[in-house]
């Protein structure tokens, strides 16, 4: 009985400071006055528990706010500096590692490139040494961090945490990043799909007041990433916004629905960077007439493709943007949209480098199918918005520690 008594007053006295903490963190202007009034905590109990706080640097003392009435009160700030959290986003092309504080201010980022079709062993061996380098150029002890935060290509088992399908990385499929990373460093480790926590960081920065949104990737892959009521779905097994699998095609044709093996999906092989490249190739061998195609086929790659496709000349690759590519990305943009009821659809990925123009015909063949019509807009982040979000993501965990675990952590 004493036993449980103990328990109950440890649990209450982690609500208490839990209360505490989140009040002063999430506001700018917080006083133990202040506190009373939120929290309904007695002046006696927040009197100890800042102290304690205080003792054990998680909060300070700011400046004294002016009052006509008794002692100037002070506002208390949260340590945003208490502990670091390093974020990373394994990505195709290349490998981003920042390190930020609580806050989610970015104190260092180092970014390097990454071979996808290389080994596992080499990929993580990469991993390492830009983790390494960015932990030396911020100068911060390596005792401060308290968490790795990771971003990876491929699906993500929200239970495992093991990589279950990674179509464009070479042997990553049933990696375990979370067994991985907390045995090299013995630090706490959380994993996501990337193109989840670029969601996250959309959000975060652009559209905190939007509750319902919806992130589409098209770059190496297509994805998306959907916040419903302000949080994140991804899923029994972490494949929703796994839109690279929508049985779409231009022409309808249900044997070869039936028949599609292709790894990457058959929405994605047809509208992602690989696939607009692919298809533009196999059309200019067919014509190899037009005057404005000026390049070997072997040379051409998406940046050649926008630029053309950009061109105030007519030539065939408008043609085959319009009539091919973007039709049918305006049928799964669609497609999603008649599913969730969301504001926002952001657009990100090197898509967009298609241009205005390309953007604005996509907007108006989404539109033209479906008669809801949330907002389509392209990516203010661009490709800051995965590593923002590895970071928001670090953060939420640590929030959850702080609000409701504080004494779970290792001070």
């Amino acid at each position: 009985m004493i036993m449980e008594e103990k328990a109950t007053q440890v649990s209450i006295k982690e609500h208490n400071i839990g209360l505490i903490i989140k009040n002063v963190k999430e506001n700018q202007s917080v006083t133990r006055i202040r506190l009373n009034i939120v929290t309904g905590l007695a002046k006696s109990t927040i009197s100890v528990l800042v102290s304690y706080l205080i003792d054990k640097k998680v909060l300070s003392e700011g400046k004294k706010i002016n009052s006509k009435l008794g002692k100037k009160p002070i506002i208390l700030k949260f340590n945003k500096d208490f502990f670091y959290i390093i974020a990373i986003n394994i990505g195709i092309g290349y490998i981003t590692v920042a390190i930020a504080n609580l806050f989610g201010d970015i104190i260092t980022k180092v970014k390097h490139r990454n071979d996808a079709k290389g080994s596992r062993e080499s990929i993580l061996n990469n991993i390492f040494n830009t983790v390494e380098e960015a932990l030396k150029k911020s100068e911060i002890n390596f005792k401060k961090i308290y968490l790795i935060s990771i971003g990876t290509h491929g699906v993500v088992d929200p239970k495992s945490k093991v990589v279950t399908h990674a179509p464009y990385f070479k042997n990553w499929s049933g990696i375990n990043l979370y067994e991985i990373f907390n045995k090299k460093y013995k630090k706490d480790v959380v994993v996501e799909n990337s193109i989840n926590l670029g969601t996250i960081g959309e959000q975060w920065k652009t559209y905190p007041d939007i509750s319902n949104l919806i992130y589409l990737d098209v770059n190496y892959g297509v994805g998306a990433g959907i916040i419903i009521n302000k949080k994140l779905v991804t899923g029994t097994h972490g494949s929703t916004g796994e839109i690279s699998y929508l049985p779409i095609l231009k022409n309808y044709d249900f044997e070869r629905l039936k028949d599609n093996t292709l790894e990457l999906g058959l929405f994605e092989a047809q509208v992602d960077i690989v696939g607009i490249v692919n298809k533009v190739k196999e059309v200019a061998q067919r014509i190899k007439t037009d005057k404005n195609f000026k390049r070997e086929i072997a040379d051409i790659d998406f940046e050649y493709i926008c630029k053309l496709y950009n061109d105030p000349n007519v030539n065939f690759i408008k043609k085959v943007i319009d009539e091919d590519v973007l039709k049918v990305l305006a049928i799964g943009i669609a497609s999603i949209i008649t599913i969730i009821d969301t504001e926002i659809v952001v657009i990100s990925g090197a898509i967009i480098d298609l241009g205005e123009k390309f953007i604005k015909r996509l907007k108006d063949e989404v539109y033209y199918i479906v008669p809801f019509k949330p907002e389509i807009v392209t990516s203010s982040l661009k490709k800051d918005a995965i590593i923002l979000g590895t970071v928001k993501f670090g953060i939420n965990h640590m929030d959850n520690l702080f609000y409701n675990h504080f004494f779970s952590i290792r001070l």
